[in-house]
């Protein structure tokens, strides 16, 4: 008895001891498991982590090398231009980049900045630098005409003055915030940008930004303590060792952080992104307990659930991953990253096929109208009706905002017009049935790639620039589509066309003369007007000049127009005469491609003394690109055209690069204020310098006249600065030249004058 239960106490034993060795042997085996999921799950987020930083890193990167290239480019152009046309090139860089000033450094360091005064720049590190022929960015914010430091640029420059040896750019922190538009992670997760000394050169505003004060090493210190496995020390040294890479902390004992940092390529600065370590690490604790319970429970089952938990974690934070590379977050389908490695595949295994690039027109009226969560609604029901027209080795995308890109595995011009026309009308068979149904219209472009060594940057441009011109394109109402390939052959057809007809249009008198009132804001009456032409096709009905205009100047037909247009100008005068009427000036445009005959004022002064008309009712108008052609042979034509006895106009001035300088060299009787000066109201920049050139030109003996008015405070603030006339819809749109004698005969001010 005593043995039998000897030998049940041993196999008990044995059973208890083999039950201990497997869940011991399965344990191991589970636990080894488990921190080889975490080590694959970190490296593969890490990898992540460092692919995100590095893009953003490109991105800062490539706005610093444009900040820097502005300047380059502003030098190139110095370099061509006397000294006293600099400050117009720099004030046109300023209003077209992020610099708030730009200035000169002289050979001692000194900076000289117009209106801001001089500085001695010669410690600065990146002025150094420019003085030794490198170009760069400060490695600090640099505080120079305020107390507010900002990113200093700099590159070498040799101009007309030995003295200057290079230009200076600053930026201010309001604008290099711009740089940061970089949150991560729904939010959680942002980026600064700092020196090597850990100073900061931008602080995120992102409210997780706990790090503060003026240098990220000294505050860490303070508030943060590093995870263990990391040093702070180690990671200062990489920075100033010009390395990459990743770190785990906690802030003020709250979660944990993951900080990747990366070298920028200029100024010595580095891109710190910080996200919470949690945003990819969740729910990894809470699975290891329930595997370690489970293997208490049942051993047989304990393998399984290892199994089933690594399979698990590793599919849900691959899936995480992948969702938010891969997965669009409005849509559900795929992203633009997805899009592209779908398209390098077939672009490998190649065959012809079409890239579409396709967007609905006015989409942002829906979201103001009808807010953004209607509107994302909008979007993923165009990708559902795209999807469902579809093959299963087609594929779409939305790349951002409305804008998406399909590829069809097709070449036929007609399947593709089909196809294309079919997607329009599921999206726009949500409402068909209702009373006043809305319209969702597309725009496409289509790109048929037949050429496998193009790269997908390529492709896509080709559509999206084929898109853009499809507004020109007479299609199916709700669908307009233009193929890449057809833009310079449509441009090419319609100009050819124009050409067969312009000859026969002149001979039949199609091209009609409108013309514009010029008011005098002293009297309020209307003292004159310029002559613009319109062609009345009996075809295409009445084309805007924009249309025929520039092709006309290229094949040189815009002589003969001109011509005619002066004749049907001094054929106006002639009948006001005859008729006793009230005869005003009539201003008429004149061609560069005029210049090319040095005798060609004969011609004009011929049809005038055919008509008898007196040369002060005559004005022509010279436009700014005329000037700068060749301003010795301009000075003599203006010359030629006072002892004629007209009036002569500079047009457009200001829509280019106008210099005073040319208002100094040539004698013209009026200056044309460009409406560029006047596309925003309140704009003081503009008005200052608006009220500058008046007050020049009536020094010089100039009047002035204002074109493109449209609103009733631009016409009190032009008077307020003693301009003299003003030209514009904001009194009269060009109209027919009967319409034009009933303002006349009404004699009536088109303002009040007080």
């Amino acid at each position: 008895m005593k043995r039998i239960l000897f030998i049940e106490k041993k196999q008990r034993n044995l059973v208890l001891g083999l039950f201990g060795l497997i869940f011991i042997i399965v344990a191991v085996l589970s636990w080894t498991i488990t921190q080889k999921g975490h080590e694959v799950i970190d490296t593969e987020v890490q990898n992540y982590l460092t692919e995100t930083s590095q893009q953003t890193s490109y991105k800062v990167n490539q706005r610093v090398n444009h900040n820097i290239d502005q300047l380059t480019i502003l030098a190139q152009h110095l370099n061509h231009v006397d000294k006293n046309q600099y400050q117009n090139l720099i004030f046109d860089t300023v209003d077209n980049s992020a610099f708030e000033w730009i200035g000169f450094i002289n050979k001692d360091g000194v900076l000289d900045v117009d209106g801001l005064g001089k500085k001695d720049m010669s410690k600065v590190d990146v002025i150094k630098n420019a003085l030794r022929g490198e170009g760069g960015v400060s490695n600090k914010l640099v505080k120079v005409y305020s107390d507010v430091g900002g990113a200093l640029y700099a590159i070498p420059f040799r101009g007309h003055d030995a003295d200057i040896v290079a230009v200076a750019g600053w930026i201010p922190p309001s604008t290099m915030k711009l740089l940061l538009n970089t949150d991560t992670f729904s939010g959680s997760g942002f980026s600064h940008i700092i020196s090597k000394d850990g100073d900061f050169i931008l602080h995120s505003n992102n409210t997780n930004a706990l790090i503060g004060g003026d240098n990220f090493f000294k505050t860490f210190k303070k508030v943060s303590v590093m995870e263990k496995g990391y040093s702070l020390d180690k990671m200062i040294q990489d920075i100033k060792d010009g390395k990459s890479g990743i770190v785990e902390f906690n802030v003020k004992n709250k979660e944990s952080r993951s900080l990747t940092y990366t070298p920028l390529a200029k100024g010595d600065w580095y891109l710190l992104s910080i996200v919470p370590t949690d945003a990819h690490s969740q729910n990894i604790t809470g699975y290891m307990y329930y595997a370690l319970l489970s293997l208490t429970i049942c051993v047989v089952l304990l393998f399984l659930v290892v199994v089933f938990i690594i399979l698990r974690i590793t599919s849900k934070k691959n899936q995480e991953i992948t969702d938010i590379a891969y997965k669009d977050s409005i849509t559900g389908g795929y992203t633009q990253i997805r899009f592209d490695l779908e398209c390098r595949k077939i672009l490998k295994d190649f065959k012809p096929f079409t890239f579409v690039s396709l967007d609905l027109r006015k989409f942002k009226l829906i979201n103001d109208s009808f807010g953004s969560q209607l509107g994302n609604k909008v979007l993923k029901h165009i990708h559902e009706c795209i999807l469902e027209n579809i093959k299963d080795d087609e594929f779409v995308a939305r790349i951002n905002a409305d804008n998406f890109n399909i590829i069809l595995q097709t070449t036929d011009p007609d399947v593709i017009e089909e196809r294309l026309n079919k997607i329009s009308d599921d999206i726009n068979g949500f409402d068909i049935q209702k009373n006043v149904p809305y319209f969702l219209p597309i725009t496409c472009g289509s790109y048929i790639v037949s050429d496998s060594s193009l790269d997908l940057v390529s492709i896509r441009d080709k559509a999206n620039i084929a898109r853009k011109n499809a507004k020109d394109i007479n299609s199916y109402y709700l669908c307009s589509n233009a193929y890449y390939n057809d833009i310079e052959h449509q441009k090419m057809m319609k100009e050819k066309d124009m050409e067969n007809m312009m000859e026969k249009a002149l001979e039949e008198e199609q091209f009609i003369v409108y013309l514009q009132p010029k008011v005098s804001l002293k009297t309020g009456k209307v003292i004159g007007s310029e002559a613009l032409v319109r062609w009345d096709n009996p075809i295409n009905g009445l084309i805007p000049p924009n249309d025929f205009i520039p092709f006309f100047e290229k094949n040189n037909f815009i002589v003969k127009l001109d011509m005619y247009v002066f004749e049907k100008v001094c054929q106006i005068l002639r009948k006001w005469i005859d008729e006793g009427k009230d005869v005003l000036p009539i201003s008429v445009n004149l061609s560069r491609n005029h210049l090319q005959n040095s005798d060609f004022l004969k011609d004009y002064k011929n049809i005038q003394s055919k008509y008898q008309i007196p040369s002060e009712l005559i004005e022509i108008e010279l436009t700014e690109t005329v000037v700068f052609e060749n301003l010795e042979i301009l000075r003599h034509i203006i010359n030629e055209i006072h002892n004629c006895g007209y009036k002569c106009s500079m047009d457009d001035f200001g829509s280019g690069y106008s210099s005073l300088n040319v208002l100094k060299e040539i004698p013209v009787d009026i200056l044309k204020l460009d409406k560029v000066f006047f596309g925003k109201e309140n704009n003081q920049r503009a008005n200052d310098i608006v009220e500058s050139v008046i007050r020049l030109a009536k020094k010089l003996g100039m009047e002035t006249i204002a074109e493109g008015i449209e609103t009733i405070p631009q016409v009190e603030l032009l008077r307020s600065m003693e301009c003299d006339m003003i030209q514009g819809y904001v009194f009269s749109k060009p109209v027919p030249v009967d319409e034009f004698e009933k303002i006349i005969q009404l004699d009536v001010p088109m303002m009040k004058i007080e």
